[in-house]
Formats: structure tokens, C-alpha cells, sequence
């Protein structure tokens, strides 16, 4: 087992020995805030100066399957340059750590 699984097993074990009741332990995500434009603006707003300064222009073109498995971000980037195309991967990063949704997805519309 990898050194998480063994630590998981002793953490199981010892709260099983302290509340029997207890049946299965799990790990909880974070919970992270709600996703929506205003939260999405949140995000962009942190990489907008630099993409400013490129010469290039970031918005959010919509946001689908709020209520799926699998929400899923469309944005808009505008602009020249390998400089632009390099901060996408940053950008859809930043955002699945800042909504901590496992199987959120970040696309761009051309």
C-alpha cells in the first residue's frame, strides 16, 4: 500500500477504536465556492493585467452543466502571440483550484 492508503488505514483504525460506530471513514474535498460568473470573474481577474500587458483579452463565454457531473467553463481569449496561448493551461488550473470541483472542465471557444 502507498504510504497514503497506510496512513488512512491508521487513522480508520485508531477512530474505530475510539467510536465503534463508526463504519467507513472517506477523505472530503474542500469545499470550494460556488460556481458562477461572479466567482469566474474572480479567478480571470488575477491573470487579466498580465494578459493586458500581452496585448490579449480574457472573458467568460458560459458556463454548462451546473447541475452535472461534469461542469464545464467556456472562455473567450482574444489576442496574438505564444505568450497567450502558454497562460491557458495556468488559467484552467487556477480555476479548478480556486472551485476545487473534481471534475470541472475548462474549454476555450475560438
Amino acid at each position: 500500500p502507498s504510504s497514503t492508503q497506510t496512513m488512512k488505514m491508521g487513522l480508520e483504525r485508531g477512530l474505530r477504536e475510539k467510536i465503534p460506530e463508526i463504519q467507513e471513514v472517506i477523505q472530503a474535498m474542500p469545499q470550494g465556492p460556488e460556481l458562477n460568473a461572479e466567482q469566474v470573474d474572480v479567478v480571470l481577474d488575477g491573470v487579466r493585467p498580465f494578459l493586458d500587458v500581452a496585448g490579449g483579452t480574457i472573458d467568460l463565454d458560459r458556463i454548462e452543466g451546473l447541475d452535472g457531473l461534469q461542469p464545464t467553463i467556456w472562455l473567450h481569449m482574444q489576442g496574438t502571440g505564444a505568450s497567450l496561448s502558454s497562460v491557458k493551461l495556468e488559467i484552467s488550473q487556477r480555476l479548478q483550484r480556486h472551485f476545487m470541483l473534481a471534475r470541472l472542465q475548462v474549454q476555450w471557444k475560438e
